[in-house]
């Protein structure tokens, strides 16, 4: 069968490898599609958080093709997401109900394949049953759409002030999916993409903004007003989400931010900030990251996708077969004009 690995920056090999031999508690999934992350990407351009060797793709769905005896609830035929990440339960972290920063975390990788070794799989936590109306692109959202739901979650929102959001890519997409299904009353959201833009005000943005044509932070003090805090006025925004990476965003994010509002950080950075830490002191901002998600949040994203609560087809802006997986991840990079790549065996 076949499986990418990353061997080098810009180079992603597709390999010939053996059938997967499972065990008594593992499953076996023939991958029906499996996109594109971030951290893919990262890693593709600039060589990070991978070594040589390593096979890429966590995104993955597909149909179950064997099932070990000990494994309860699936069968052959089955149509799963697959939540990639295991937490030990036992560290420090795990024991802080902070499964997401587990310092043991396991799972199973490689989606960009024929098929897929997922060991000790146990269904509503790590294999999640998909029924027939929804596509295999949609269920391969479940990691990036966990992500968001921990980022919404995490930062406690309130619901009925304005909610900025940064970066339109699969994670904030997904972030204002999340709020839509939450009934946030007022999402703005910012990209320098037009076809990213184009598609969050499919999904039902209440205000989509070019920050290259637009001064998004004199807007938004003019559309949603000021408030006093000490020293200084601020802006009205009661929470930012920045999926975007882009730390030359988080100056104005600051001055917008109301005070005691949050910052919620989930976009990866390549580069570091440079903020006014009296911002944050004097109107008593908190700023946090939020990082991967936790089996809570894996299984609130599988329900908004089972249900079809959210509407995740839009953001799939291309579809590559496994054979053009190079191709997949050049087209992946270019963020003017992709927002999810697909790629399948039978694309």
């Amino acid at each position: 069968m076949r499986l990418a690995t990353w061997e080098a920056i810009e180079t992603v090999k597709l390999n010939d490898v053996p059938e997967p031999q499972p065990g008594p508690k593992d499953v076996v999934i023939d991958v029906g599609a499996c996109g594109i992350c971030g951290s893919d990407v990262h890693a593709y351009v600039e060589g990070a958080w991978i070594a040589p060797g390593v096979p890429l793709g966590h995104e993955f769905a597909g149909t179950v093709s064997w099932v070990g005896e000990e494994v309860a609830g699936l069968k052959v035929g089955d149509r799963v997401a697959a939540n990639p990440a295991v937490p030990c339960g036992t560290c420090a972290r795990c024991q802080d109900g902070r499964f997401n920063l587990c310092n043991n975390m396991s799972g199973s990788g490689g989606g960009f394949a024929d098929k897929v070794l997922y060991k000790d799989g146990t269904v509503g936590q790590q294999l999640f049953i998909m029924p027939d109306n929804v596509s295999f692109e949609e269920a391969a959202f479940l990691e990036p759409l966990s992500v968001a739901a921990r980022a919404v979650d995490h930062a406690e929102i309130k619901l009925d002030e304005p909610v900025l959001v940064f970066g339109l890519g699969s994670i904030g997409a997904c972030v204002l999916q999340v709020l839509l299904a939450k009934g946030a009353k007022d999402i703005i959201v910012v990209d320098t993409s037009e076809a990213r833009r184009e598609a969050a005000r499919k999904a039902g943005a209440h205000e989509v903004l070019d920050p290259i044509a637009t001064d998004v932070v004199a807007h938004l003090l003019e559309t949603r007003g000021t408030t006093t805090s000490p020293y200084q006025q601020s802006g009205a925004i009661g929470s930012i989400i920045d999926s975007s990476g882009a730390v030359q965003v988080l100056p104005g994010a600051l001055t917008l931010l109301r005070a005691a509002g949050v910052l919620s950080l989930v976009g990866l950075a390549s580069k570091d900030a440079s903020i006014n830490i009296n911002d944050i002191v004097q109107k008593e901002i908190r700023v946090q990251g939020s990082f991967a998600y936790t089996p809570a949040d894996c299984a609130y994203a599988a329900d908004l996708i089972a249900t079809k609560t959210v509407d995740l087809t839009p953001l799939v802006s291309h579809k590559f077969n496994l054979d053009d997986i190079s191709e997949a991840f050049e087209t992946q990079r270019q963020t003017a004009t992709s927002i999810k790549v697909m790629v399948s065996p039978s694309f």
